[in-house]
């Protein structure tokens, strides 16, 4: 499965650099140990663990620095032209030795024989005495999990002139078309598209807060419903440019959009606040209601746009970054558009709240 899905990957020009997360396989060695044969040689499975590893990777018995890398000393036996023929030693005598009743028995009769008594309790074993078998199989290192459940993560990298969205839609279409997973097998999309789908989801859950904050805010600044109610009906508008900006340059509408798209309402906010206020400001000084709309309008349209536009040309050294991108495409498609269209459709629903008719 995780060779097919490679398989894929390899062939959609969108993608590049395929690997995963499994190492290579490692021979495991297999030991049928004999336990019996074993204890009656006082030996125990780490000394046969213990003797394989001199023969092979080594013991490791200290460390040194070779400037400033740290290498371990091991300390290796070598001789062996087969692991069965190797010497198993305990680390403890063998006290089975001189236990035996027959051997008890020689060593009374001969005093003299401390050597053979010694060398029973110091010899060691071959492995072959002392197992029945020794297989090898290949086998993989580390069974990776994920939640729990064993899991293969394949990953790639988007190439150059494709998003991240783009390459994952061209191989999600083609793993579905070509490859049904068993019962038991699932698949998940996670880098790129996990975090931007969580980001989303705790950025969206918070965003109702935010909203009501706002709304208290503007309520205690106009001491009123009906202008706060009047602002938040054209936040809307703004998507509007968003849509035209995002579909004009083909920017994709990723998480960092979202973010630009949400920071448009601060800014649409503060053009509605600076318009409403001026149109209250000259309704105040006797100016008549209709003539203070079409004023306030024409009056505050350069300042607005203008604010607008240095906000705008900021935002174009970003266009051209792969991740900032979308964010300064939204930023600038619905602050252009929607600053308009506020200026215009905000006098409109002042004067159906406010009942405000042209004679």
């Amino acid at each position: 499965m995780r060779n097919k899905i490679q398989d894929i990957m390899r062939e959609e020009p969108s993608a590049m650099l395929i690997t995963d997360n499994w190492d290579d396989p490692v021979i495991n060695m297999d030991i049928n140990f004999n336990q019996h044969n074993a204890r009656r040689a006082g030996l125990g499975k780490t000394d046969i663990g213990l003797s394989l590893l001199s023969v092979t990777e080594g013991i490791p018995v200290g460390s040194l620095y070779d400037g400033s890398i740290l290498k371990n000393i091991y300390l290796k036996n070598i001789g062996y032209n087969s692991l069965e023929d190797v010497t198993v030693n305990s680390m403890l005598p063998n006290i089975t030795a001189v236990t035996e009743e027959e051997s008890i028995q020689r060593m009374l009769m001969d005093p003299e024989r401390k050597q053979l008594l010694i060398d029973r309790l110091t010899s060691g074993r071959p492995v072959k005495e002392i197992s029945d078998s020794i297989s090898f199989e290949w086998k993989d290192p580390v069974a990776y999990r994920y939640n729990g459940q064993r899991a293969v993560i394949v990953q790639c990298n988007n190439a150059y002139g494709f998003t991240a969205e783009d390459t994952r839609l061209a191989l999600e279409k083609k793993i579905n078309e070509r490859i049904d997973f068993p019962d038991g097998y699932s698949m998940k999309w996670l880098g790129e598209y996990k975090a931007s789908t969580d980001s989303n989801k705790y950025l969206f859950r918070s965003l109702p807060i935010a909203v009501i904050f706002m709304f208290a805010v503007l309520v205690f600044l106009f001491r009123d419903f009906k202008k706060p109610l009047i602002i938040f009906l054209c936040l809307p508008l703004a998507y509007i440019g968003i849509v035209m900006g995002i579909f004009v340059s083909g920017k994709p509408f990723s998480f960092v959009a979202v973010v630009g798209a949400l920071g448009l309402i601060g800014m649409m906010i503060k053009n509605g606040v600076v318009l409403i206020d001026e149109i209250a400001a000259q309704i105040k000084t006797g100016v008549e209601p209709v003539e203070a709309l079409l004023s306030a309008s024409s009056s505050r349209l350069r300042p607005v746009m203008m604010a607008s536009g240095t906000t705008i040309l900021g935002m174009i050294p970003l266009i051209s970054d792969a991740m900032f991108g979308p964010m300064a495409v939204a930023i600038m498609g619905g602050l252009l558009v929607g600053t308009i269209i506020t200026l215009m459709i905000i006098p409109v629903f002042y004067a159906l709240f406010f009942n405000i008719k042209c004679d």
